[in-house]
């Protein structure tokens, strides 16, 4: 069975990331989103841990765009940590530019 997340903290930084985002950008942003409350988050996306930070993921929403969300297990929440650009030279991008070559 899936764990049920609630999200107790980020909303700031996903309004100021959304301001200046596009609609179809916030779209798949929110999906991200309601797919890692629900659970099934980690059955759609692409995802990749941080061994500097355990507690926190990446999921690839767009080839171009991510989602950082740091998980409190012991307390079923999630944080919005990042939404952005896919950083150069994480594991992520290399994957993201690997998929893109086959």
């Amino acid at each position: 069975m899936a764990m049920r997340l609630q999200l107790t903290s980020g909303l700031q930084v996903l309004e100021e990331w959304a301001i200046n985002a596009p609609q179809a950008d916030r779209n798949v942003v929110y999906e991200a989103l309601f797919a890692v409350a629900d659970g099934s988050a980690f059955l759609i996306y692409d995802i990749f841990g941080d061994n500097r930070e355990p507690h926190q993921f990446l999921f690839l929403v767009k080839h171009d765009l991510v989602l950082r969300i740091g998980i409190d297990r012991a307390d079923s929440s999630f944080e919005i940590v990042y939404i952005g650009a896919l950083e150069q030279g994480t594991p992520a991008a290399a994957w993201a530019e690997d998929s893109e070559e086959s």
